[in-house]
């Protein structure tokens, strides 16, 4: 009798340990424009995300300082360079780890769906006041600036890493410029 008990304990103890080892986790990762997405990663997934995020934050300040010396030298370019707009790419762990996959595919939809309700209800509240068109222009110029920027620098990223910076906000090539070239 206490051998079964034993032998089922450690069965129990053994799936315990490899649902563990399988367990997933909801990431709010963030591009370099600020703009986010829910991913499921597992530790694996997660340590390399990690990984390309510390690389890049190895290589951020020159590719910063470089891309501003190349926003001074051109004289088309009016008011400062967007430094305070373009923030190094982040991930921030959203609750707890799940068991499996699918339940923290269901959690993920929750998430998407109260984010998309934010997003309706900020299109909502914009309309109900009166807009000024000449706001309305140099914002969407502004905003502007700061994605031509933004591309900028995660391309200049890419191709000293070897690899796209992925962005959520707008696309970015596939491949750095400096292995297309070497095709």
């Amino acid at each position: 009798m206490k051998r079964a008990l034993g032998v089922g304990l450690l069965i129990m103890g053994i799936a315990g340990c490899l649902q563990a080892a399988e367990s997933v986790a909801i990431y709010q990762v963030m591009d370099m424009m600020g703009q986010s997405e829910y991913q499921i990663l597992n530790k694996a997934d997660l340590a390399k995300l990690d990984a390309e995020i510390k690389e890049e934050a190895k290589i951020f300040p020159g590719v910063m300082a470089a891309s501003k010396k190349e926003w001074d030298a051109n004289k088309d370019n009016k008011g400062p360079f967007p430094a305070a707009r373009v923030k190094l790419r982040s991930y921030k762990k959203q609750g707890s780890d799940f068991a499996s996959k699918d339940l923290a595919n269901k959690r993920l939809s929750q998430l998407e769906d109260r984010a998309s309700d934010k997003v309706i209800a900020a299109e909502k509240s914009k309309g109900k006041g009166k807009s000024n068109p000449e706001e309305e222009t140099k914002a969407l110029a502004k905003a502007r600036i700061v994605a031509d920027v933004v591309a900028s620098v995660t391309a200049k990223m890419g191709e000293k890493l070897g690899r796209p910076v992925p962005s959520f906000g707008f696309m970015t090539p596939d491949e750095p410029k400096a292995k297309k070239a070497g095709k």
